[in-house]
């Protein structure tokens, strides 16, 4: 199932040339600036803003979480301005394009994700189709295409006839049908034990699928601990000790580092009513 995250911000995928990628701000931002008009054509102005920031008509790119990832993982580096352009590229091509109301799905991310996918697309944008999920975590509809995805927004609803809560109803129904079963794939783990679901980049996503994880609660004495740290990984444990809760985070701490696109560092524990903070 190919998953890659919003062109608009912040994925960083995989292949620009042999030159040393510069890593002071001001450098960067200029090579990623070159990078990002090789992927969008001469037809397309893109204006250096300020240091780590780029625009592109009425788009704000913000090139932060690349400039922390390029300085973590210098031998990617180059191949993730790539793919971020080549994302970009994508997002400015698609971004009028009929909405298949079968490609929208429902996406966990980020409270920061969502507020610098809202600045991002402008002050007067219309607002993301979001919904809170937990502390940290908020949901929102996608438009999933096989070259990229992006965040759907009210105009994007109205353009499928369809209310904000209808469209976030849709792509859950959308998530729901694309990924294998949770009672299938996740299995009850012992004490000490850590569970992990790896797989589509929507896998995180099962967060947002409440009442399906109450059978794996139930199996594991009613006891269910998860973290998320990236879009593709949930890990999960059966107890809720202090010690059980550190070594789960400290878990998610070394899987979120080696991601191109972490998500969360929080440990939630499962309730019928929803994720909470242990």
């Amino acid at each position: 199932m190919k998953r890659r995250i919003c062109a608009l911000v912040a994925s960083f995928s995989v292949a620009v040339h042999a030159q040393t990628v510069p890593m002071d701000p001001v450098g960067f931002t200029e090579f990623g600036a070159q990078a990002m008009r090789t992927e969008v054509g001469p037809d397309v102005p893109v204006k250096v803003k300020g240091p780590l920031t780029l625009g592109i008509d009425e788009l704000q790119l913000n090139l932060d979480r690349a400039y922390a990832f390029c300085q973590r993982n210098v031998a990617e580096c180059r191949s993730a301005l790539t793919g971020y352009s080549k994302n970009i590229a994508a997002f400015l091509k698609e971004r009028n394009a009929p909405i298949d109301g079968k490609a929208v799905l429902l996406a966990v991310r980020s409270s920061a994700y969502i507020q610098n996918a809202q600045a991002t697309l402008g002050r007067d944008a219309p607002a993301l189709a979001t919904r809170p999920l937990a502390q940290g975590l908020v949901t929102i509809a996608m438009f999933d295409t096989p070259s990229a995805a992006r965040p759907l927004n009210a105009k994007d609803a109205a353009r499928l006839s369809l209310s904000n809560d209808e469209l976030l109803a849709l792509a859950t129904k959308n998530l729901q049908a694309s990924l294998e079963p949770l009672s299938t794939k996740a299995k009850p783990v012992a004490s000490g034990q850590v569970g992990t679901l790896q797989g589509s980049y929507y896998e995180a996503s099962r967060l947002a699928l409440t009442a399906e994880w109450a059978s794996l609660a139930a199996a594991q004495n009613g006891t269910l601990l998860v973290a998320a740290p990236s879009p593709d990984v949930i890990l999960y444990v059966s107890e809720s000790s202090p010690t059980a809760v550190d070594a789960l985070r400290a878990l998610a701490k070394t899987v979120a580092a080696k991601s191109q696109t972490p998500l969360s560092l929080a440990v939630f524990k499962w309730t019928a009513e929803g994720w909470v903070i242990p």
